[in-house]
């Protein structure tokens, strides 16, 4: 997987915003800032393993199998992460990283885990967000609601010391786009509450 990761300079994440590769980067600069929250409080999880998953995390996708298989990305990373004498917790983080996939779906077991993927989902909102990419009406190419209510179901469910102002602060947006962002996350709130938990 290692070896892969210059091969993610030339998969599109987005074609205004770049690579996978820059898309890893910024994943990265997140989890820093989510690992930081975390530090300051004590809360235990393996830093190394968490920046190492974040790190290896998109590079399946440079693979034969997962280009054939799509719906199989993260789960192959992880099998391969495994399979290369990764640590466990970096295997398993990869594995885990698109869940939960519905509001149904049991979140990501670690935590690092569920800091890969609280990093990789905010990371695309702010910047789908950033670039008038929100969704509209019921219009959402980019799937950025389900990615929300990942985010939403993470917080409310994992018992990590952390607020949807600490997961917008992590990814560094600002002003109008901090706003609009904030807007959209507070929707997903209340969806989970009303529609998931029924209150």
């Amino acid at each position: 997987l290692a070896e892969r990761m210059e091969s993610l300079k030339s998969v599109t994440f987005q074609k205004e915003l770049g690579s996978y590769y820059w898309k890893t980067e910024q994943n990265l600069a997140v989890a820093n800032a989510l690992a930081t929250t975390l530090k300051s409080v004590d809360f235990p999880f393996d830093e190394a393993a968490l920046f190492k998953a974040v790190e290896l995390a998109k590079t399946d996708l440079t693979a034969e199998l997962v280009k054939e298989f799509t719906e199989l990305q993260g789960v192959i990373g992880g099998l391969y992460a495994r399979a290369q004498g990764l640590d466990e917790r970096v295997a398993l983080a990869i594995y885990e990283q698109y869940k939960p996939a519905s509001t149904e779906d049991a979140i990501p077991v670690s935590v690092e885990g569920q800091l890969l993927g609280l990093a990789d989902r905010t990371q695309t909102i702010v910047a789908m967000f950033g670039i008038g990419n929100a969704p509209t009406g019921s219009k959402d190419p980019f799937a950025l609601r389900r990615a929300a209510n990942a985010i939403v179901k993470i917080l409310a469910e994992a018992g990590l010391p952390l607020t949807i102002g600490d997961v917008l602060n992590a990814s560094g947006v600002e002003g109008e786009n901090k706003a609009q962002v904030e807007g959209f996350l507070r929707e997903r709130v209340q969806f989970y509450l009303k529609d998931v938990r029924g209150f």
